[in-house]
């Protein structure tokens, strides 16, 4: 039978849990790491091909995107690329069909027509239609939302820790018995939840209740969270909206860090403009779900029909 992706991720999660098991106690885990190892490399083998392929350096494909919703056509032919390590910005009047574009994307929407092709972390490109909703994290895409979701009633630290829990290997029996290897991958989540912690600036919030923090806070605390998963992709749904001016021109540098200390592709859906021509490499326009115009930030914001769908510009000669 073959392999499948999500089969093929666990595998590699938990040898790299061995492999950290092993530099404390070789004797104990080598064998386990070896078994685990071989277990990963027939499962990669044996991972069935898709016959879908993209250009060398492209990680998301949208083509001819169709989404409706009886008579309404929130998103009608949509086609763009985003390229491995950029950060892609979509933008549009409100009602343009921004977010529900990022609902087809992470399969909270199936696309009433059209493809989306993504390259996951193993470089296997895979039709992300055909993945189910809660399966297209397992690949390294990961999404914030328009509203802040974040747990109130636990801390800050507990949040990532939730955000983290796609990552545990161990099995049912191994966490009721609550075994050394469960222990250890315990830790190593926690370590790496104090880790975002700190690039994201919010060690001094760890035992904080999220409940009552300040929003600007609260919005590192989702971006925060998007990074417990491994990301390959990650896309922000108005990550600006609510902030200052101090806020978001902090945030500009952050979504700066996290592309190159993370090494993963940005795409975000922004109405601040100063953001969107600030950080990103490539601009989407889209109104009324279909395509306006793409390229570099100075080529969209200087295009006319940009600009009529922005400020109203008159047709008339």
């Amino acid at each position: 039978m073959a392999a499948s992706y999500v089969q093929v991720d666990r595998l590699r999660r938990k040898a790299q849990l061995y492999e950290s098991l092993t530099d404390q106690d070789s004797r104990r885990w080598e064998g386990k790491l070896r078994t685990a190892r071989a277990k990963l490399e027939r499962a990669q083998a044996g991972l069935q091909a898709t016959g879908l392929t993209l250009p060398e350096d492209v990680v998301l494909k949208v083509q001819d995107l169709c989404m409706y919703f009886g008579g309404i056509r929130a998103v009608d032919g949509l086609s763009f690329q985003v390229k491995k390590g950029e950060i892609f910005g979509l933008i549009g009047p409100n009602g343009a069909g921004k977010t529900t574009v990022f609902n087809c994307i992470t399969q909270f929407y199936k696309p009433t027509s059209g493809t989306i092709c993504f390259e996951n972390k193993s470089g296997q490109v895979v039709d992300l239609n055909r993945e189910k909703v809660h399966d297209v994290i397992l690949h390294g895409i990961v999404r914030t939302f328009q509203n802040v979701e974040v747990v109130r009633e636990v801390t800050v630290l507990e949040n990532l820790l939730i955000a983290g829990h796609r990552q545990y290997t161990s099995n049912l029996i191994q966490q009721a018995l609550h075994l050394p290897i469960l222990k250890r991958e315990e830790q190593l989540i926690r370590e790496r939840a104090l880790q975002v912690l700190d690039f994201m600036g919010l060690t001094g919030y760890k035992d904080w209740y999220a409940m009552g923090l300040p929003y600007g806070v609260l919005k590192k605390i989702e971006i925060a969270r998007t990074l417990m998963c491994d990301p390959q992709l990650i896309i922000l749904d108005e990550p600006a909206a609510g902030l200052n001016d101090t806020e978001t021109a902090e945030l500009a540098g952050l979504i700066r860090n996290i592309q190159k200390e993370y090494r993963c592709t940005i795409l975000l859906v922004e109405h601040d403009m100063g953001l969107v021509m600030d950080i990103c490499h490539t601009v989407c326009a889209i109104s009324f779900g279909r395509l306006l115009a793409i390229g570099t930030p100075a080529q969209v914001q200087a295009d006319p029909g940009v600009q009529s769908a922005y400020l109203g510009v008159s047709e008339e000669v």
